[in-house]
């Protein structure tokens, strides 16, 4: 009856596992459909429709405002190269312009003369309406790097200090939407541009036309998505910090969280985000270094971030040049002015764009292979960099879409999240079975716990006794019941360090059987060790408590004689050889031998080996002079 039940429950785990899985997945996919009504609102409704100027003058139709509410002023303008004219000026220098796009900064014009990006010049159009102005204002964009802006002869805004002068020249951000007086059939714009701060001059982007509600709306639905931006960010920021504060040992949210960190810094430094940094010292150079910075470190950024997600399918030497490269870049923006930035963006859009599809191509082998998140993090990576892609080529004038990439990383955040998320519960499947595993043992643990003391008990006793017996078999001899080598050393350590803490003299006696293979050759190894034992206990019957008996060789013998001088330990060597020499040995059969020893005492110079070295000189000397003797 239990397994029924337990059946039934884990059959209800698994369909409901199943069915939040797919009410998960489904919900996700509903939350990214949303972007598609956002990618429509800002991508298409809001942008201008485009209106081309032929020879700096401009017709406007009512039917131009049919379809869109917005004109981009693009096409011809009059240009007057290295001047600074007022409006009234333009009509008597008209001889002296040239034509020049209205978008894309000043470059080649009609004539194919070209233009450096620093210095100065005056635009002009002349705009004709069908119908009277009403409710009509125009929206300035981002000037480079200097501006004054006139409607007919009247000035209507600025920003930073126009001068024909580098030394009293100032940069200045200052997008703004400016009224045109109502009841004007005509009227002229005339620009005065200077540039000594920028890699490019003059009108990057076109003059907007269009109604002054539409225009604010279109600014204020801009700085609400950037908001929101920035919003998500921030919070995806805190929550990635979180995670690495609960788990420092995995680096992945860290990386994310300085990801995000750098989107966030180029999402508040577009274009109409800058009025949050321009009112600081410096707004102009701090907003495009920030802009630039957080692109070129927002590259290696999402590598790093790729590459610690899935390390196994990226190659550490590409990454590592990457990084090395990026790193100049990012350098480069911090050490050197803002008027170099130019060359450094377009080439490094190539190697962007090369890091773009190198990510793509190691997630969809990281796929393959079946890595864990590998196909939702696949899905957003191609969110984002298409919308990255988008930017490029809006930013280079091959589309006119507008920039998307903020709304990419949205996407890319959220599948993230899930990614994240899948983790998270798949922490939480692993704690649950823990837990239960862990539930059914504790039952187990209780109901042995007496037994287990017990065997805990029987097992302490048997691990002491397996001890004991290891220590015997390190330290003693097996066949004489005596030290060995490794026994002994630590009563040899001990006397030296007694001897040089309080000079108390100790020798040693090394004894070896005289003609012990004759022994085994006659009698047999079974004698020998008869022999040696009964001679160790000979020997144990001759010395004191404190002296150490420790078996060195196969026939040799050492003894310490603690507190002991030479003369004593002599003294002593002769008595055990006459104990050994006065009886047979080996009973029943009975063979009578006789022991060689040498005998040493330590000195202030003396290490074991010496001390040793001499009480083996000293044997071997009574061996030569005959042997069944002691000497020193």
């Amino acid at each position: 009856m239990l397994k029924i039940k337990e059946n039934i429950t884990a059959q209800s785990k698994y369909h409901m596992a199943i069915w939040s899985k797919g009410l998960s997945i489904a919900l996700f996919f509903m939350t990214m459909l949303i972007f598609l009504p956002l990618i429509y609102h800002f991508g298409v409704a809001l942008q201008p429709a485009i209106k081309q100027a032929d020879a700096g003058q401009i017709t406007i139709q009512s039917s131009d405002f049919s379809q869109r509410k917005t004109l981009a002023l693009a096409g011809d303008w009059s240009f007057f190269w290295q001047q600074l004219l007022e409006p009234e000026q333009i009509l008597m220098s008209m001889p002296q312009s040239t034509l020049m796009k209205g978008s894309g900064g000043w470059q080649k014009d009609q004539y194919d003369t070209d233009y450096t990006a620093i210095g100065f010049a005056t635009y002009h159009l002349n705009v004709v309406l069908q119908q009277s102005t009403r409710n009509f204002a125009v929206r300035i964009p981002q000037i480079e790097s200097a501006y004054r802006f006139y409607i007919d002869a009247e000035f209507m805004a600025s920003g930073g200090v126009v001068t024909d002068s580098e030394s009293v020249a100032s940069p200045g951000y200052n997008t703004t939407i400016v009224r045109i007086p109502d009841g004007l059939k005509t009227f002229s714009i005339t620009i005065q541009v200077s540039n000594y701060h920028s890699g490019w001059g003059g009108l990057w982007a076109p003059i907007i036309l269009g109604d002054a509600d539409f225009l604010h709306t279109l600014q204020r639905d801009q700085v609400a998505l950037s908001m929101f931006i920035l919003g998500a960010l921030l919070i995806t920021v805190i929550h990635s910090l979180i995670q690495f504060f609960l788990r420092p040992t995995d680096k992945i949210p860290l990386v994310f969280a300085c990801l995000c960190l750098l989107l966030f810094l180029r999402e508040l430094t577009i274009e109409h985000m800058s009025f949050a940094l321009s009112t600081f010292a410096g707004g102009f150079v701090l907003i495009t270094k920030l802009n630039f910075f957080s692109f070129y470190a927002g590259i290696p950024a999402a590598l790093y971030f790729f590459q610690s997600c899935y390390p196994r399918e990226f190659h550490q030497k590409f990454c590592s040049m990457v990084y090395t490269v990026c790193v100049v870049f990012a350098a480069f923006i911090l050490l050197f002015p803002t008027r170099y930035f130019g060359v450094s963006v377009t080439i490094f859009q190539v190697v962007a764009l090369i890091v773009m599809l190198y990510i793509l191509q190691r997630i969809w082998v990281a796929m393959s292979k079946k890595q864990r998140g590998a196909g939702v993090m696949l899905f957003g990576s191609l969110i984002a960099f298409a919308f990255a892609l988008n930017d490029l080529l809006n930013m280079n004038s091959v589309i006119t879409t507008g920039r998307f990439f903020s709304l990419g990383v949205v996407g890319f955040i959220m599948c993230q999240s899930f990614v994240t998320n899948t983790r998270f519960n798949n922490f939480i499947n692993k704690n649950a079975t823990l837990t239960e595993t862990l539930k059914e043992r504790n039952a187990d643990l209780e109901l042995m716990s007496e037994l287990l003391e017990t065997k805990v008990e029987q097992r302490t006793r048997q691990l002491k006794l397996a001890n004991k017996e290891l220590k015997a078999l390190a330290n003693n001899d097996p066949l004489t019941n005596t030290y060995n080598r490794h026994g002994l050393q630590q009563y040899v350590q001990a006397a030296f360090e007694r001897y040089r803490r309080s000079q108390e003299p100790f020798s040693i006696v090394l004894i070896d059987y005289d003609h012990f293979k004759d022994i085994n050759d006659n009698y047999g190894h079974d004698v020998g060790d008869i022999v040696l034992l009964t001679g160790a206990d000979l020997i144990k019957s001759g010395i004191r408590e404190q002296d150490k008996l420790a078996r060195w060789g196969g026939e040799e013998f050492l003894i310490l004689l603690p507190d002991t001088t030479l003369d004593g330990a002599l003294a002593i060597g002769q008595k055990l050889r006459e104990i050994i020499n006065a009886q047979p040995i080996g009973q029943p059969i009975g063979v009578t031998v006789s022991v060689t020893g040498g005998v040493a005492q330590a000195n202030q110079s003396d290490n074991f080996v010496t001390l040793f070295k001499r009480a083996d000189d000293a044997l071997y000397k009574g061996k030569q002079e005959g042997r069944n003797r002691i000497c020193s």
